[in-house]
Protein backbone atom coordinates (compact mmCIF):
# COMPACT_ATOMS: atom_id res chain seq x y z
CA UNK A 1 0.00 0.00 0.00
CA UNK A 2 2.28 2.43 1.37
CA UNK A 3 4.75 1.53 -2.10
CA UNK A 4 2.05 2.78 -3.99
CA UNK A 5 1.42 5.82 -2.51
CA UNK A 6 4.75 6.84 -2.88
CA UNK A 7 4.83 6.24 -5.65
CA UNK A 8 1.42 8.39 -6.63
CA UNK A 9 3.02 11.04 -4.70
CA UNK A 10 6.48 11.21 -6.74
CA UNK A 11 4.47 11.02 -9.64
CA UNK A 12 2.84 14.31 -8.71
CA UNK A 13 5.58 15.78 -7.61
CA UNK A 14 7.22 15.14 -11.30
CA UNK A 15 4.11 16.53 -12.74
CA UNK A 16 4.46 20.05 -11.07
CA UNK A 17 7.91 20.44 -11.79
CA UNK A 18 7.21 20.23 -15.28
CA UNK A 19 3.98 22.41 -14.71
CA UNK A 20 5.56 24.96 -12.80
CA UNK A 21 7.12 27.07 -16.03
CA UNK A 22 3.02 27.61 -17.10
CA UNK A 23 2.73 31.24 -15.16
CA UNK A 24 6.11 32.24 -16.61
CA UNK A 25 4.72 31.82 -20.46
CA UNK A 26 1.56 32.64 -19.62
CA UNK A 27 3.10 36.20 -18.80
CA UNK A 28 5.47 36.12 -21.82
CA UNK A 29 2.57 34.85 -24.55
CA UNK A 30 0.81 38.04 -23.16
CA UNK A 31 -2.68 36.41 -24.59
CA UNK A 32 -6.24 37.35 -24.27
CA UNK A 33 -7.89 34.56 -21.75
CA UNK A 34 -10.30 33.38 -24.27
CA UNK A 35 -6.98 33.12 -26.58
CA UNK A 36 -5.38 30.85 -23.59
CA UNK A 37 -8.29 28.82 -23.00
CA UNK A 38 -8.24 28.35 -26.68
CA UNK A 39 -4.75 27.52 -26.86
CA UNK A 40 -4.39 25.66 -23.61
CA UNK A 41 -7.49 23.62 -24.52
CA UNK A 42 -6.71 22.46 -28.08
CA UNK A 43 -3.52 22.25 -28.32
CA UNK A 44 -2.72 19.49 -25.20
CA UNK A 45 -5.70 17.49 -26.56
CA UNK A 46 -3.08 16.65 -29.40
CA UNK A 47 -0.60 15.47 -26.86
CA UNK A 48 -2.89 14.01 -24.43
CA UNK A 49 -4.27 12.05 -27.75
CA UNK A 50 -1.16 10.67 -29.07
CA UNK A 51 -0.26 9.11 -25.60
CA UNK A 52 -3.33 7.01 -25.79
CA UNK A 53 -3.51 6.15 -29.65
CA UNK A 54 0.91 4.76 -28.32
CA UNK A 55 -0.61 2.97 -24.89
CA UNK A 56 -3.80 1.27 -26.81
CA UNK A 57 -3.11 1.58 -30.56
CA UNK A 58 -5.70 -0.33 -32.19
CA UNK A 59 -7.86 -0.38 -28.96
CA UNK A 60 -7.69 3.50 -28.79
CA UNK A 61 -11.64 3.83 -29.97
CA UNK A 62 -12.42 1.05 -27.69
CA UNK A 63 -10.82 2.72 -24.64
CA UNK A 64 -12.68 6.08 -25.28
CA UNK A 65 -15.94 4.22 -25.23
CA UNK A 66 -14.81 2.71 -21.65
CA UNK A 67 -14.78 5.24 -19.91
CA UNK A 68 -18.93 5.43 -19.66
CA UNK A 69 -20.30 8.29 -17.07
CA UNK A 70 -17.79 8.53 -14.83
CA UNK A 71 -15.76 9.87 -17.57
CA UNK A 72 -17.79 11.96 -19.11
CA UNK A 73 -18.40 13.50 -15.77
CA UNK A 74 -14.71 13.68 -15.50
CA UNK A 75 -14.90 15.36 -18.74
CA UNK A 76 -17.38 17.64 -17.79
CA UNK A 77 -15.39 18.49 -14.40
CA UNK A 78 -12.67 19.33 -15.79
CA UNK A 79 -14.08 21.80 -18.65
CA UNK A 80 -15.81 23.57 -15.76
CA UNK A 81 -12.68 24.03 -14.07
CA UNK A 82 -10.56 25.34 -17.05
CA UNK A 83 -13.01 27.91 -17.49
CA UNK A 84 -14.15 29.28 -14.13
CA UNK A 85 -10.30 29.56 -13.72
CA UNK A 86 -9.91 32.29 -16.38
CA UNK A 87 -13.33 34.11 -14.82
CA UNK A 88 -11.75 33.99 -11.60
CA UNK A 89 -8.73 35.79 -12.84
CA UNK A 90 -10.81 38.51 -14.79
CA UNK A 91 -13.25 38.87 -12.09
CA UNK A 92 -10.93 39.22 -8.81
CA UNK A 93 -7.31 39.66 -7.80
CA UNK A 94 -4.96 36.94 -8.05
CA UNK A 95 -4.35 36.68 -4.42
CA UNK A 96 -8.20 35.66 -4.40
CA UNK A 97 -7.74 33.42 -6.52
CA UNK A 98 -4.41 31.82 -5.28
CA UNK A 99 -6.07 31.66 -1.47
CA UNK A 100 -9.39 30.17 -2.58
CA UNK A 101 -8.18 27.73 -4.87
CA UNK A 102 -5.58 26.62 -2.10
CA UNK A 103 -8.59 25.02 -0.31
CA UNK A 104 -8.95 22.31 -3.13
CA UNK A 105 -7.24 19.51 -0.99
CA UNK A 106 -10.04 20.48 1.74
CA UNK A 107 -12.28 19.55 -0.48
CA UNK A 108 -10.35 16.62 -1.98
CA UNK A 109 -10.16 15.13 1.49
CA UNK A 110 -13.70 15.70 2.66
CA UNK A 111 -14.96 14.03 -0.47
CA UNK A 112 -12.58 11.31 0.34
CA UNK A 113 -14.17 10.32 3.47
CA UNK A 114 -17.79 10.72 2.39
CA UNK A 115 -17.28 8.40 -0.84
CA UNK A 116 -14.07 6.51 -0.52
CA UNK A 117 -14.10 5.78 3.69
CA UNK A 118 -10.58 7.27 3.40
CA UNK A 119 -9.80 9.27 6.77
CA UNK A 120 -6.89 11.52 6.35
CA UNK A 121 -4.36 11.40 9.21
CA UNK A 122 -3.98 14.56 11.73
CA UNK A 123 -0.41 14.64 10.41
CA UNK A 124 -1.94 15.08 6.79
CA UNK A 125 -4.31 17.48 8.47
CA UNK A 126 -1.87 19.37 9.76
CA UNK A 127 0.39 20.06 6.83
CA UNK A 128 -3.29 20.87 4.74
CA UNK A 129 -3.36 23.71 7.14
CA UNK A 130 0.00 24.78 7.67
CA UNK A 131 -0.39 24.94 3.46
CA UNK A 132 -3.79 27.19 3.87
CA UNK A 133 -2.23 29.68 6.50
CA UNK A 134 0.85 29.75 3.76
CA UNK A 135 -1.29 30.58 1.16
CA UNK A 136 -3.22 33.58 2.91
CA UNK A 137 0.27 35.03 4.42
CA UNK A 138 1.03 35.09 0.09
CA UNK A 139 -2.03 37.06 -0.19
CA UNK A 140 -2.06 39.28 2.82
CA UNK A 141 -1.96 42.95 1.93
CA UNK A 142 -3.41 42.27 -1.63
CA UNK A 143 -6.31 40.28 -1.04
CA UNK A 144 -9.65 42.06 -1.99
CA UNK A 145 -13.24 42.02 -0.48
CA UNK A 146 -14.49 43.14 -4.47
CA UNK A 147 -14.74 40.64 -6.90
CA UNK A 148 -17.80 38.39 -5.50
CA UNK A 149 -18.15 36.74 -8.50
CA UNK A 150 -14.59 35.77 -9.48
CA UNK A 151 -14.24 34.80 -5.79
CA UNK A 152 -17.45 32.24 -6.54
CA UNK A 153 -15.60 31.20 -9.61
CA UNK A 154 -12.13 30.24 -7.77
CA UNK A 155 -14.54 28.26 -5.02
CA UNK A 156 -16.05 26.22 -7.94
CA UNK A 157 -12.40 25.68 -9.21
CA UNK A 158 -11.01 24.23 -6.03
CA UNK A 159 -14.40 22.46 -5.29
CA UNK A 160 -14.55 20.69 -8.72
CA UNK A 161 -10.58 19.79 -8.19
CA UNK A 162 -11.01 18.11 -5.40
CA UNK A 163 -14.13 16.09 -6.43
CA UNK A 164 -11.97 15.57 -9.82
CA UNK A 165 -9.29 13.69 -7.72
CA UNK A 166 -11.80 11.76 -6.21
CA UNK A 167 -13.63 10.31 -9.19
CA UNK A 168 -10.12 8.97 -10.40
CA UNK A 169 -9.62 6.88 -7.02
CA UNK A 170 -13.57 5.57 -6.83
CA UNK A 171 -13.35 4.04 -10.32
CA UNK A 172 -9.38 2.96 -10.60
CA UNK A 173 -10.67 -0.03 -12.85
CA UNK A 174 -11.25 3.02 -15.81
CA UNK A 175 -8.65 4.80 -17.21
CA UNK A 176 -9.89 8.22 -17.44
CA UNK A 177 -7.20 9.40 -19.42
CA UNK A 178 -9.18 9.70 -22.54
CA UNK A 179 -11.72 11.84 -20.27
CA UNK A 180 -9.08 13.95 -19.67
CA UNK A 181 -8.67 14.63 -23.85
CA UNK A 182 -12.70 15.07 -23.74
CA UNK A 183 -12.31 17.72 -21.03
CA UNK A 184 -9.95 19.58 -23.18
CA UNK A 185 -12.08 19.87 -26.05
CA UNK A 186 -15.23 20.74 -24.58
CA UNK A 187 -13.13 23.64 -22.53
CA UNK A 188 -11.76 24.31 -26.17
CA UNK A 189 -15.48 24.36 -27.89
CA UNK A 190 -16.73 26.54 -24.71
CA UNK A 191 -13.48 29.50 -26.27
CA UNK A 192 -14.61 29.32 -30.00
CA UNK A 193 -16.99 31.81 -29.77
CA UNK A 194 -15.02 34.64 -28.55
CA UNK A 195 -12.26 36.45 -30.19
CA UNK A 196 -9.03 34.42 -30.59
CA UNK A 197 -6.30 35.75 -31.80
CA UNK A 198 -4.59 33.73 -34.43
CA UNK A 199 -1.58 36.46 -35.86
CA UNK A 200 1.41 35.13 -33.59
CA UNK A 201 4.92 35.52 -33.47
CA UNK A 202 7.71 33.13 -33.59
CA UNK A 203 8.60 33.60 -29.82
CA UNK A 204 4.59 33.14 -29.39
CA UNK A 205 4.48 30.02 -31.36
CA UNK A 206 7.57 28.60 -29.41
CA UNK A 207 5.84 29.33 -25.90
CA UNK A 208 2.75 27.86 -27.12
CA UNK A 209 4.65 24.59 -28.22
CA UNK A 210 6.76 24.43 -24.57
CA UNK A 211 3.18 25.18 -23.06
CA UNK A 212 0.54 23.15 -24.75
CA UNK A 213 2.89 20.02 -26.33
CA UNK A 214 4.66 19.62 -22.61
CA UNK A 215 3.81 21.78 -19.89
CA UNK A 216 0.65 21.10 -19.49
CA UNK A 217 -0.55 17.47 -20.91
CA UNK A 218 2.07 15.59 -18.81
CA UNK A 219 0.76 17.02 -15.67
CA UNK A 220 -2.78 16.79 -17.05
CA UNK A 221 -2.06 13.13 -17.24
CA UNK A 222 -0.35 12.81 -14.23
CA UNK A 223 -3.21 14.32 -12.56
CA UNK A 224 -5.33 11.67 -13.71
CA UNK A 225 -3.34 8.73 -13.36
CA UNK A 226 -1.96 9.75 -9.62
CA UNK A 227 -5.12 9.67 -7.63
CA UNK A 228 -5.21 6.00 -8.49
CA UNK A 229 -2.08 5.08 -6.47
CA UNK A 230 -2.49 7.66 -3.12
CA UNK A 231 -5.59 9.75 -1.61
CA UNK A 232 -6.39 12.85 -3.80
CA UNK A 233 -5.80 15.41 -0.97
CA UNK A 234 -2.50 14.21 -1.08
CA UNK A 235 -2.22 14.83 -5.39
CA UNK A 236 -3.37 18.55 -4.81
CA UNK A 237 -1.26 18.78 -1.72
CA UNK A 238 1.94 18.51 -3.75
CA UNK A 239 0.24 20.60 -6.78
CA UNK A 240 0.34 23.64 -4.66
CA UNK A 241 3.85 24.03 -5.46
CA UNK A 242 3.12 25.02 -8.09
CA UNK A 243 2.52 28.57 -7.41
CA UNK A 244 5.81 28.62 -5.18
CA UNK A 245 7.88 27.25 -8.13
CA UNK A 246 6.01 29.25 -10.67
CA UNK A 247 6.66 32.49 -8.72
CA UNK A 248 10.01 31.73 -8.46
CA UNK A 249 10.34 30.88 -12.70
CA UNK A 250 8.82 34.45 -13.05
CA UNK A 251 11.47 36.18 -10.75
CA UNK A 252 14.63 34.69 -12.00
CA UNK A 253 13.41 35.00 -16.42
CA UNK A 254 11.61 38.14 -15.99
CA UNK A 255 13.24 39.95 -13.00
CA UNK A 256 9.34 40.33 -11.31
CA UNK A 257 10.45 40.30 -7.91
CA UNK A 258 7.68 38.76 -4.96
CA UNK A 259 6.61 40.75 -1.96
CA UNK A 260 8.46 39.35 0.91
CA UNK A 261 4.42 37.91 2.16
CA UNK A 262 4.88 35.64 -1.12
CA UNK A 263 8.34 34.82 -0.07
CA UNK A 264 7.36 33.79 3.47
CA UNK A 265 4.69 32.08 2.56
CA UNK A 266 6.28 30.22 -0.20
CA UNK A 267 9.05 29.23 1.91
CA UNK A 268 6.54 27.98 4.19
CA UNK A 269 4.87 25.93 1.54
CA UNK A 270 7.28 24.14 -0.29
CA UNK A 271 9.20 23.26 3.45
CA UNK A 272 5.78 21.72 4.91
CA UNK A 273 4.88 19.84 1.46
CA UNK A 274 8.46 18.56 1.24
CA UNK A 275 8.84 17.16 4.74
CA UNK A 276 5.10 15.84 4.32
CA UNK A 277 6.54 14.03 1.03
CA UNK A 278 9.56 12.73 2.70
CA UNK A 279 7.94 11.65 5.74
CA UNK A 280 4.73 9.86 3.24
CA UNK A 281 7.04 8.06 1.11
CA UNK A 282 9.14 6.85 3.45
CA UNK A 283 6.33 4.81 5.35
Amino acid sequence: MYKRQAKGLLWSFFGVLILSPDTLLIRLLNLSDFSLIFYRSFLPAITIFLFIFWMYKKETLKVFLLIGLPGIIYAMFYAITHVCFVYSIQNTSVANTLVIIAGAPIFAALFSIIFLKEKPSPFTWVIIFVALVSMFVIGWGSYSSSGIFGDLMALIVAVFMGASGVLVRYFKGIDLVPACFVGCILAGLYAVPFDIEFNLSSMQIIYLTLMCFIMLPIPFIIMTIAPKYTPAYQVYLVFLLESVLGTAWVWVVINEVPSINTIIGGLILLTSVLIYMIIETRK
